[in-house]
């Protein structure tokens, strides 16, 4: 459904969609995606960074939809129709995930977790601590699991939590 790509597509090669930020941006840089539409239909869409570098994308094949984090900014795609649903409120997004089960985006910044749900309705995960950066890494069995990053007089990486994907909370490995 979804390919990044590292640069923009050969001028004519495919239909190309611009998604630009309602709010203020700075610069000229741009993250590009390749998107499959449900019949097999190829077209590029281009998203402009906001402040920062970072480009994720994560999709759900089941409602045909992709989030597409470009420096911060985080734009809700519909596949099939080439628009945009929404654009996600948090702000300096660094890590993006995606649970087609629940059909939710999970957007990480520095201090928490956001679970955007098939509604577009952005809620905000309990932390169990205050994080300095948070990533999600591996998943398995319903479980996304993170490296949280704490900085304090020492650097810590603190990889003692995940998120219940069913439950839609954080918590401690056992």
């Amino acid at each position: 459904m979804t390919t990044q790509l590292d640069k923009p597509p050969i001028s004519g090669q495919f239909e190309e969609i611009f998604f630009d930020i309602d709010g203020p941006w700075r610069g000229q840089q741009w993250s590009y995606v390749l998107f499959t539409t449900s019949n097999g239909d190829n077209w590029v869409g281009h998203f402009r960074t906001e402040n920062r570098m970072g480009f994720k994308v994560a999709d759900l094949p089941s409602k045909n939809i992709a989030c597409i984090v470009s420096g911060g900014h985080g734009y809700i795609v519909d596949i099939d129709k080439k628009i945009k649903l929404a654009d996600i409120k948090e702000e300096m997004i660094l890590d993006l995930t995606a649970d087609d089960k629940t059909r939710s985006f999970y957007v990480s910044t520095y201090w928490g977790v956001t679970r955007v749900d098939e509604t577009f309705n952005e809620i905000d995960l309990a932390m169990p601590i205050g994080p300095d950066g948070v990533y999600f890494t591996d998943k398995s069995d319903r479980k996304q699991f993170l490296k949280l990053e704490e900085i304090g007089p020492d650097f810590k990486t603190n990889l003692d939590y995940y998120i219940d994907l069913d439950k839609q909370t954080i918590e401690k490995k056992h």
